[in-house]
C-alpha cells in the first residue's frame, strides 16, 4: 500500500458565489494559473438583502461554494487573482475568505499508459 503524502504549508481559499460563477472560476484557474485542485458545489442560504426580509422571512437563493486548496506562499498573489476572476467587486458579487490548514493531501492525477502502445512482450 502507498503512503498517503501530507502537506503542511497550505490555505484553503473559499467563494460564495452567484449562481454561475463557479465553473468559469475553475477553468480559468486551470488554463491561466495550471491549478487543478478547485472544486465546487451547490447551498441555499437567506440573502440579506430581500426584497421580503422586512417581514422577518429571507429570500432563499442558490450560491456556488468554490474551494482550492494552494500552498501558502502563493496563496495572497491567487486570493487577489481570484477576486477579480470571480467579479467579487461588483454588488452582489459573492464574498471570499481564506484559512490556513493544519495539513492536506495533494490531489494527483495517476499516470495512465497509452493503450495504443505495447510494450515488447506484451503481444
Amino acid at each position: 500500500m502507498a503512503e498517503i503524502r501530507y502537506e503542511t504549508n497550505t490555505k484553503l481559499i473559499t467563494c460564495i458565489l452567484p449562481k454561475g460563477r463557479a465553473r468559469s472560476l475553475q477553468e480559468v484557474l486551470v488554463d491561466e494559473k495550471g491549478i487543478h485542485t478547485g472544486t465546487f458545489h451547490y447551498a441555499r442560504g437567506v440573502g440579506r438583502e430581500s426584497h421580503i426580509r422586512d417581514r422577518g422571512i429571507g429570500e432563499q437563493q442558490e450560491r456556488e461554494v468554490f474551494e482550492v486548496v494552494v500552498e501558502a506562499a502563493q496563496a495572497d498573489d491567487l486570493f487577489a487573482f481570484i477576486f477579480e476572476k470571480a467579479r467579487m467587486s461588483e454588488p452582489h458579487g459573492g464574498m471570499i475568505y481564506m484559512a490556513a490548514l493544519p495539513r492536506s493531501t495533494p490531489m494527483t492525477i495517476p499516470e495512465v499508459p497509452d493503450p495504443d502502445s505495447t510494450a515488447v512482450g506484451d503481444q
